[in-house]
């Protein structure tokens, strides 16, 4: 089986009770294929995509992003025990996939994976992902991070939670469930394409 390059990785499952998974590729690989940018922070969020609840503290630099430039003046979002909160949540519509670019890993951040109601699908830390040393010109601590939702699964959210000083992250991307009407007319389509099949099929019999 050919893997595509930003997921020639190990493959992380979750518990038996969920179907969520992640791969990593060290810098920022940039939005798996299907995927499109919906949180930058250098412009406003993608529709359907709003922080809900915690504190979100933004900065300017690319001192912990290593897969930039020097002198890049680009955003980037971050969580911190030093704020009010030291968490912050992205509510999001039903995803299938989402990804984030997550800079200068430590082992005290924490990523929680949000299910419909906020559930938890998955949690990742940092410690996950080794060495977790807080490096910031490392490509191998500021990496891109791809989640993917199980068959009967929609990602609802992200948490981003740290007990240090400093989480930072920034480029995140998804793809959406298709709509039901979308699904409907991709059923629709498949079904004039093997009506159109038969008949091309009995016309050539009966010929």
């Amino acid at each position: 089986m050919r893997l595509l390059p930003w997921a020639m990785l190990a493959l992380f499952s979750a518990s038996a009770a969920h179907a969520v998974t992640f791969t990593t590729v060290a810098g920022n690989a940039g939005p798996a294929p299907g995927e499109s940018l919906v949180v930058s922070f250098d412009s406003p969020n993608a529709p359907g995509y709003k922080w809900t609840s915690g504190v979100l503290g933004t900065a300017i630099g690319s001192s912990n992003k290593a897969a930039t430039p020097a002198g890049n003046t680009s955003n980037y979002g971050y969580v911190s025990s030093a704020l009010a909160s030291n968490f912050a949540t992205l509510s999001t519509p039903s995803l299938k996939s989402i990804s984030l670019y997550w800079g200068s890993i430590d082992k005290y951040n924490h990523l929680d994976v949000l299910g419909l109601g906020d559930s938890v699908l998955l949690t990742i830390n940092g410690g996950m992902l080794p060495p977790a040393n807080g490096d910031r010109g490392s490509a191998i601590t500021n990496r891109r991070v791809f989640i993917t939702a199980g068959p009967n699964e929609v990602i609802r959210g992200l948490r981003f939670r740290s007990t240090g000083i400093a989480y930072e992250f920034d480029s995140i991307a998804a793809a959406a469930v298709p709509e039901p009407q979308a699904w409907m007319m991709l059923v629709a389509g498949f079904g004039m394409v093997g009506f159109a099949v038969r008949r091309r099929q009995t016309s050539a019999i009966a010929a």
